[in-house]
C-alpha cells in the first residue's frame, strides 16, 4: 500500500479517551499511522492539551497542531449562527483564525487526504476532491429523541437545533467526496439522495485490553459506565437507580450499584447512597466493569453504538440494554438481554443474579460475538481502505 499523508481534523484533541469521539478517533490514528503519515490538527475550546496526551499522540503523528478557540471567539460564533441558521455546535468549533491556520497547513503539508471527524469541523473543507468526513453519529435524531427531557423554556431551541442541524448533515455531504458513520441506522436518518454512499465503519474495542478479569471481586450487582455529563447517560444512570432498582429490591433482595464515569453531573451525584457509589472519573475503567455482576445500560435516547456495551461485553460482564441501543450493537438474544421498561429491565436483573448458568452463557456468547465483529483490528482495516 502506498504510504500517503493525511491531514486529521478533530474538534477535541483525542486524548484522555473519556469521550466517544476521542476513543473512536485514537484507535483509527493508532491504526492508521502504521501505513500512513498522520498531521493532526485539533481544535481546542477547553482547557491547555497535557503534556502526557501530547507525547502519547505524538507516538502515532508524524505532527500535531493544536488550534485554541477561545471564548470571545465561541461566544460570537454561537450568536452568528443563531443568526445565519447553522448548528449551535458548528458555531461553537468555528474561528477564522483557525480556519486560516488550516489553510496554510494544507497548503505546506499537501495531504493526498483531509479527514474531518463530525460535522462540526465540515466547515473547514476546502471543497476539493480529496475531503473524507467521519459523521459519526446522526446528531439530529439524537437532538430530536432527547427534546422533551430538556426545561419547557428551552424545548424551541432544542427543536430549532435538531431541524438545523438536520439540514446542515444534508447540506455538507456534498463538501466531501467519502463519508462514514458508525452505524447502518444512523446512515439511514442522513436526509440525501446519496445517503447509501456513506460507508458504515462501526466503532470497535480493544480486546487486548478490554478482557475478563476473572480473580476480581463482584462487589456491586449492577454497573454502569459512561460520559456522566451527557443527557442520555444521566437519564440512564437516573433509571437504574430509581426505576429498575426498587423493583429489583421488592422481588429478591436490596442491589448494590455502581455508577462510573467522567465529570459527574450534580443529579448524579444525588444518587450515592448506602447501596449506590457514584465514582466519577476512574483512571483503569476497567476495574469498574470487573466489580460488577450485571451491566445494565438503558439506553431510550442518543444515537450510535454504544462503547461502554462493547467494552463490558469484551470484559465478559453479562449485559442488558434496550432496542434502541441494540438496533445499532445487532446482538442476539443470546448474547445480550434486550429491555424496554422497568419491569422487564428488573425482572432481567434478577434472572442473572439468581442463574449462574445463564450469567456464564451470556457472558461466553458476547464475548464471542465482539471478538468476530468488533475488534478494532479488523474494522480499521475497512477504514483504511478509504485512504486508496
Amino acid at each position: 500500500m502506498e504510504k500517503k499523508k493525511i491531514i486529521i481534523i478533530t474538534s477535541r484533541f483525542p486524548y484522555p479517551l473519556n469521550k466517544g469521539d476521542k476513543l473512536r478517533m485514537y484507535h483509527q490514528i493508532k491504526y492508521i499511522s502504521k501505513y500512513h503519515d498522520i498531521y493532526l490538527i485539533s481544535l481546542n475550546t477547553e482547557k491547555k492539551i497535557k503534556k502526557e496526551c501530547l507525547i502519547e499522540l505524538k507516538k502515532y503523528c508524524k505532527d500535531i497542531h493544536i488550534i485554541n478557540i477561545n471564548f470571545l471567539t465561541k461566544g460570537i460564533n454561537i450568536f452568528k449562527s443563531l443568526l445565519y441558521r447553522e448548528p449551535l455546535q458548528v458555531g461553537y468549533f468555528y474561528s477564522k483564525k483557525a480556519h486560516s491556520k488550516i489553510i496554510s497547513l494544507t497548503n505546506e503539508i499537501q495531504p493526498d487526504w483531509i479527514y474531518h471527524q463530525l460535522i462540526r469541523t465540515a466547515k473547514y473543507a476546502n471543497h476539493n476532491n480529496n475531503n473524507i468526513i467521519d459523521y459519526m453519529d446522526a446528531f439530529s435524531k439524537g437532538l430530536e429523541r432527547r427534546i422533551t427531557k430538556f426545561p419547557r423554556i428551552l424545548r424551541p431551541l432544542i427543536k430549532r437545533e435538531a431541524l438545523i442541524t438536520k439540514a446542515y448533515e444534508t447540506k455538507v455531504f456534498n463538501y466531501f467526496n467519502k463519508h462514514t458513520i458508525i452505524t447502518e441506522n444512523d446512515r439511514n436518518f442522513i436526509d440525501h439522495a446519496h445517503f447509501k454512499k456513506i460507508k458504515v465503519i462501526p466503532n470497535g474495542v480493544d480486546t487486548q485490553y478490554f478482557k475478563p478479569m476473572d480473580n476480581t471481586l463482584k462487589k456491586y450487582d449492577i454497573v454502569f459506565v459512561g460520559n456522566m455529563s451527557y443527557p442520555p447517560n444521566i437519564e440512564a444512570a437516573r433509571y437504574i437507580c430509581e426505576e429498575i432498582s426498587p423493583i429489583i429490591k421488592r422481588n429478591y433482595k436490596q442491589c448494590k450499584i455502581l455508577i462510573g464515569g467522567t465529570n459527574p453531573h450534580q443529579i448524579i451525584k444525588n444518587l450515592s447512597s448506602k447501596h449506590i457509589k457514584v465514582s466519577g472519573w476512574t483512571k483503569d475503567i476497567r476495574k469498574i466493569y470487573a466489580s460488577g455482576n450485571i451491566f445494565v445500560a438503558p439506553m431510550f435516547m442518543g444515537t450510535g453504538l454504544q462503547n461502554k456495551l462493547l467494552e463490558a461485553m469484551a470484559m465478559g460482564i453479562p449485559c442488558i440494554t434496550t432496542k434502541l441501543a441494540n438496533d445499532a450493537l445487532l446482538a442476539n438474544s443470546h448474547q445480550i438481554i434486550i429491555a424496554n421498561n422497568k419491569v422487564d429491565f428488573a425482572n432481567a436483573c434478577i434472572q442473572i443474579l439468581k442463574n449462574k448458568e445463564k450469567a456464564e452463557q451470556l457472558k461466553n456468547a458476547g464475548l464471542k460475538f465482539i471478538h468476530e465483529k468488533y475488534d478494532w483490528k479488523k474494522i480499521n482495516n475497512n477504514l483504511s481502505l478509504m485512504f486508496k
